[in-house]
């Protein structure tokens, strides 16, 4: 069975997610969201993740605040109004995530290749 785990993460102080006890030989990928779908952040994100021995996967959504969000009044949060170029990135993104777990699968376990 293939698990996905959601990363979400805050630059507030005070903020800390839980310790996660092991990374090692997992896949990700990113869904970023920002005046330029987070691009930046999210390489730097996939720095630190190689460290700790994660595989990123290389396609990635990226929300740009200017195209996939409504905003009625600036001091309001936005809604979310993704285009429908999206949905196929999220797509490519997910079998990407599953298809490099499943391949993984046999290192997690310990079975040599």
């Amino acid at each position: 069975m293939t698990k996905i785990g959601i990363i979400v993460g805050s630059t507030r102080p005070g903020r800390r997610g839980r310790a996660v006890a092991e990374w090692n030989d997992k896949a990700a990928g990113f869904v970023g969201y920002g005046l330029h779908g987070a691009t930046r952040a999210v390489e730097h994100l996939r720095l630190i993740l190689a460290e700790l021995k994660v595989a990123t996967v290389r396609s990635q959504v990226a929300l740009s605040l200017h195209h996939d969000f409504t905003f009625s009044a600036p001091t309001e949060p936005g809604d979310f109004t993704p285009g429908p170029h999206q949905h196929s990135a999220l797509t490519a993104l997910l079998n990407d995530v599953v298809a490099w777990s499943r391949a993984l699968e046999p290192i997690r376990e310990g079975v040599p290749a």
